[in-house]
């Protein structure tokens, strides 16, 4: 029997949208990300389908690739959870995001952290977690929250 072959980490993380610019913008303007020209993904017609970006805090690149079908489809899904230290840090990204104007939900309480979600613009959901547990109970978890539910749009009143 052979020995099973074994991952050894993530290349890349990619993310469907629907315009490439505004996405751009959007990530650099949240996350810090900064485009990676030199790894554009172009045509042979010349034509813009993917950019890589680095995400500061992020060990590997963050790859914006153009399909406005699935990112659609994805609206409400939270596919990526960043983790952030504690609660100190999470209302750090709080007064970020609410500087920008950028809708966000309260802070949740999570199963065993606080937990912070943000819509990009094609409304996938990108989620800040905290390593710190909040040593509350199960009783408290927030599972009712619209933010944790992909059918339901949570109001932009956070």
């Amino acid at each position: 029997m052979s020995a099973r072959p074994v991952v050894r980490g993530l290349h890349h993380i990619k993310i469907p949208v629907s315009d490439l610019e505004r996405s751009i913008a959007w990530y650099g303007s949240v996350l810090g990300a900064r485009r990676l020209e030199e790894f554009d993904h172009v045509t042979q017609d010349g034509e813009l389908f993917a950019v890589i970006l680095d995400v500061p805090g992020v060990d590997v690149p963050v790859e914006l690739r153009l399909d406005p079908a699935t990112a659609a489809r994805l609206a409400g899904f939270d596919p990526l959870t960043f983790t952030v230290t504690g609660r100190a840090e999470l209302d750090g990204w709080i007064r970020h995001l609410d500087t920008l104007g950028v809708p966000h939900s309260p802070v949740i309480v999570a199963l065993v952290g606080h937990l912070l979600v943000v819509p990009d613009p094609d409304g996938v959901r990108l989620r800040f977690y905290t390593d710190e547990p909040h040593g509350l109970g199960h009783e408290d978890v927030d599972f009712a929250s619209p933010w944790l539910r992909p059918d339901t749009v949570p109001p932009t009143d956070a």
